[in-house]
Formats: C-alpha cells, sequence, structure tokens
C-alpha cells in the first residue's frame, strides 16, 4: 500500500475524495509540518446542497481551494488541503458541496474539534491553544459551537422540581445557576442574581420544550430577587428554602456570638473553625479543644448548641409535624437566648416559615448546585478569568451539565 492510499484508508475517505499528496513542509518558525493535499476523481458529480432538491447528481462548476488544522501527526502539525468543488443545480445554482472531514464554515477537521472539546473539559482553553500552536479565540469558537448545538439537542419536557443559586464570577459580578434536581444536571446559567435571571431562565428553558407550568418546586434560598422571580414567571411553583442555606446562616450566627464574646473572653482566640460544621470534620485535637469549651457556659456554646439542634431537625425530622413541633422550640429558646444573632436568625426561619417546612414534605436540597459551585470556582480559578460570559457560560455547561457531545462531534 503506497502512501497516498495509506492516507486516505487512515482518514477513512470516501468516494470520490482520495489523498493525493502527502510531505513535510518547512514552516517559518523552523518546524516541520505534515500537509495532505485531497482531492477528487476526474468528471465526478455531486447531490446539490439544498434541502428538498430532486437533482440526484450536479456537475462540478469549479473548485475554491481550502485548507484544515487537523489532529498532530506524532509531534508534527497537521494540514489538509482539498478544492471544494461547487456544483451547478439547474434548480438552485452554484452551490459548495460540504466535505466529509470538517464542518460547513470552520478551520478545523471534524477530529480535531472533538478532541479539542473532549479536552476542554480538562484543562484552560489557554492553555490548550499554547500546546498546539493556535490561538484561543479559534478554538473558543469551536468549543462554544459544539456546546451550543449539544444544548439545542436538550429536552426538558419533564422537568418539575429544579434548584436556582447564585455564584461569584468575578469580583461582585455573579452568574446564576439552575439545575434538575431530579436529574442532577445543571439546565440554565445567566449573569447576574436579580429576579431578570428568572425571566431568562423561564426563556431558555421554554425553548428547549419545557413547561414553565410542570415546574412544581423550586429550592433556592432567601434572596428577594429569586422570590420575587419566581412568584412572577414561576406562578405555579412551590418554593422550598434549601436547608444548607438555613444551616450557613445558622454558622454565621454562631461566628457573629463567637466574635463578640472573643472581645472579652481570651479562651475563644483562635477557635473559629470549631464551632461551624460537624464534629466528625474536626481533629482529635480540635475535638477535645471543643468539648473542652462547651463545658465553660460560653455564649457561644449554647449558641453552638442551637445551630446543632437545627442540623438534627433537618437530619432527623420524619414528618412535618414533627418538624413544626421541635423548630417552634428551636425558634422559643434562640428568642429567649438573650443572643442577638441567635434572634435574627429565629426571625429569619419563622419568615420563611412554610417555605422551610416544605422540605420535610419534598426533601429536595440543592446538593448539586453546591456540588457545581466549587467545580466552577475551579474552573475560574484556573482560567483566570474568562474574558466573556459566553465563554464561561459554555464551561459550565461542557464541566457541570449533561450534554450529549457524542451527538455533535460524531
Amino acid at each position: 500500500m503506497d502512501t497516498t492510499s495509506l492516507f486516505t484508508a487512515a482518514l477513512r475517505l470516501p468516494g470520490p475524495w482520495r489523498v493525493s499528496g502527502v510531505e513535510f513542509r518547512d514552516a517559518t518558525d523552523g518546524k516541520r509540518e505534515l500537509h495532505v493535499a485531497i482531492g477528487f476523481e476526474p468528471g465526478s458529480h455531486s447531490h446539490c446542497t439544498e434541502e428538498g432538491c430532486r437533482e440526484e447528481a450536479c456537475p462540478v462548476h469549479d473548485t475554491r481551494g481550502r485548507v484544515w488544522r487537523h489532529l498532530n501527526f506524532f509531534q508534527y502539525k497537521a494540514f489538509i488541503h482539498a478544492g471544494v468543488p461547487r456544483v451547478t443545480c439547474p434548480e438552485h445554482g452554484v452551490r459548495t458541496v460540504p466535505v466529509p472531514w470538517a464542518r460547513p464554515g470552520s478551520g478545523f477537521t471534524l477530529l480535531f474539534e472533538a478532541w479539542a472539546v473532549e479536552m476542554a473539559r480538562h484543562l484552560p482553553v489557554g492553555t490548550l491553544a499554547e500546546q498546539v500552536d493556535e490561538t484561543d479565540t479559534r478554538l473558543w469558537r469551536s468549543v462554544a459551537r459544539y456546546v451550543g448545538e449539544a444544548r439545542d439537542l436538550e429536552d426538558y419536557t419533564g422537568v418539575e422540581a429544579i434548584g436556582i443559586d447564585e455564584t461569584s464570577r468575578k469580583g461582585r459580578h455573579y452568574i446564576t445557576v439552575v439545575a434538575d434536581l431530579v436529574a442532577h444536571d445543571v439546565i440554565n446559567v445567566t449573569a447576574g442574581k436579580d429576579s431578570s435571571t428568572v425571566k431568562r431562565f423561564v426563556d431558555d428553558f421554554t425553548a428547549r420544550n419545557g413547561v414553565p407550568g410542570y415546574v412544581r418546586l423550586v429550592a433556592c434560598d432567601v434572596s428577594l430577587g429569586f422570590w420575587k422571580g419566581i412568584r412572577g414567571y414561576l406562578p405555579d411553583a412551590g418554593r422550598i428554602v434549601d436547608k444548607f442555606h438555613v444551616v450557613k446562616h445558622a454558622n454565621e450566627a454562631v461566628d457573629k456570638v463567637r466574635k463578640a464574646e472573643g472581645r472579652s473572653n481570651g479562651l475563644l482566640k483562635r477557635t473559629k473553625y470549631l464551632w461551624p460544621g460537624n464534629e466528625s470534620g474536626l481533629g482529635e485535637l480540635q475535638l477535645e479543644a471543643k468539648h473542652a469549651l462547651m463545658k465553660q457556659r460560653l455564649k457561644t456554646g449554647r449558641a453552638c448548641r442551637m445551630r446543632e439542634t437545627l442540623q438534627d431537625i433537618y437530619e432527623t425530622g420524619r414528618t412535618p409535624a414533627e418538624a413544626w413541633v421541635r423548630l417552634h422550640r428551636l425558634c422559643s429558646w434562640m428568642m429567649h437566648s438573650r443572643l442577638e444573632p441567635m434572634k435574627d436568625l429565629a426571625r429569619m426561619i419563622r419568615r420563611h416559615w412554610n417555605e422551610i417546612l416544605a422540605y420535610f414534605t419534598h426533601p429536595y436540597t440543592n446538593a448539586v448546585l453546591e456540588g457545581a459551585d466549587s467545580v466552577i470556582q475551579n474552573i475560574r480559578r484556573r482560567a483566570r478569568g474568562f474574558r466573556s460570559m459566553d465563554y464561561f457560560a459554555a464551561m459550565v455547561y461542557l464541566t457541570c451539565g449533561k450534554l450529549d457531545l457524542k451527538a455533535v462531534t460524531a
């Protein structure tokens, strides 16, 4: 088998396409490059590209030279050159014939783009661009296009329980992330954290066969912006205050008590990380120190016991009625504690009483979004920022969504 036949088989070229030449060339930077020339059999006819055209074969009108970047051949950059034929259709006029190794308008082959999209899951696009000696702008366009095409195939017909949460994009700039709580799939990313983000989600959701009226549950924090958006654009959905946010508020309240008491009590110095979270996350020495402090009748110790009681209600509450009684007792305890941060926590719980109790009927949480948040922040740090919101959203969909990329990169 000669070289041209070997490369024709390796590229899986269908007739009438065939490799007509293979050569190494010296690039301007002194490196060697592999250039593969592809031609077609003389006298070949091709189908018109217009959908529904009745012409089975049209004669070639002329050719236009094109170049595509291909996967590296060992350590060498590889390029494919071809004279792309244009055919004359009696019904539609002159049309360019699509090539089987690249999508229309792309400067990369399909194999190169599929590899780049997969690698973008694990590497910053800027780093990937340096490794393959390409501009990151060209790679971003390719990755964003495939992510967009994969999202166009998404079908949200059966989505009925969603979670909404915001995360930092850069400084005081935020993005809102929406997840399907049943499929554990990120389905929408949009800039901001106000009520308009819910509207943009609903528009995108509807465009992918989602039915806002079928969404029966929304889990979120106590943000007024989200609540306003849910009332306006998902009026039939019941709201659940995510338990992670309630416990987070409790941790913040305990820390405020610790800071106030620590100004006059040296025992609380360097104890910030003893009080929040579960004791299972503490080391042996930390656990001993915490138990010793709990015996000192500190205000912080009382506040910590209130937080632990709240967490225990979430973990062991079996029915809404039982949770109602236990939460009522806890709020009464906090209101009579003479600890202002804990009293504020009790007031917050009472303001959102029904939505907090709804968790014990429908135990949905934003755990999938809490997990996605750590991934998103890791993406942001390793990329050292994104030049546009579209690129940032594309990376979130690529790494946190369940896109069927094989359907668009095959």
